[in-house]
């Protein structure tokens, strides 16, 4: 805090700006918004506490870094006081806040391994799973390359059996029916 800084909670002063006179916050003010931060209370409770309305305390913020680093200050001891008391159940054995203190900061994902070469195969039923950056033809023929697809070059044809005629039970294509 500055010294030359009044001991108020706060005033309006004129600043020589347009609009009028300015809310300034004293050094009492920002022992009060440095408490009431350090408590959780939100910014619209600090201004109603210091006599002035929340856009008042927005722009006193704004022109006044003190402010700023007052509620920076509070809500600094409000994360010690939480992370205190989350600590204090984990090591009374209560598995969901040594959890949240774990993924909160020690960086801790679900279902992550650090440092493993994952390889995963998932049996998708037969359905077939073509990434984004390929057609599905361009993807068969990667696949056929590699030697892991065995099908005809054109996927949608149909062979058929030496000697017979007509595949029976095939729906007729101009239709769409099996007639």
């Amino acid at each position: 805090m500055d010294e030359d800084r009044f001991d108020a909670v706060a005033r309006r002063v004129s600043d020589g700006t347009p609009g009028g006179p300015a809310y300034r916050v004293g050094r009492r003010g920002l022992k009060m918004v440095e408490e009431l931060a350090s408590r959780g209370v939100a910014e619209a409770t600090m201004a109603k506490a210091l006599r002035m309305g929340k856009d008042a305390f927005r722009a006193a913020k704004r022109r006044d870094p003190a402010v700023q680093e007052a509620i920076d200050r509070g809500r600094a001891v409000e994360h010690d006081k939480l992370v205190g008391v989350l600590h204090d159940l984990a090591m009374a054995g209560q598995y969901v806040p040594a959890m949240f203190l774990l993924k909160a900061r020690h960086g801790y994902r679900e279902g992550e391994q650090f440092g493993a070469n994952v390889n995963v195969n998932i049996d998708t039923g037969g359905v077939l799973v073509v990434p984004n950056r390929m057609t599905m033809e361009q993807f068969l023929e990667a696949q056929r390359q590699a030697g892991l697809y065995g099908s005809p070059i054109r996927p949608g044809a149909v062979e058929r059996i030496p000697g017979q005629h007509a595949i029976e039970g095939v729906a007729d294509p101009e239709i769409g029916r099996g007639d």
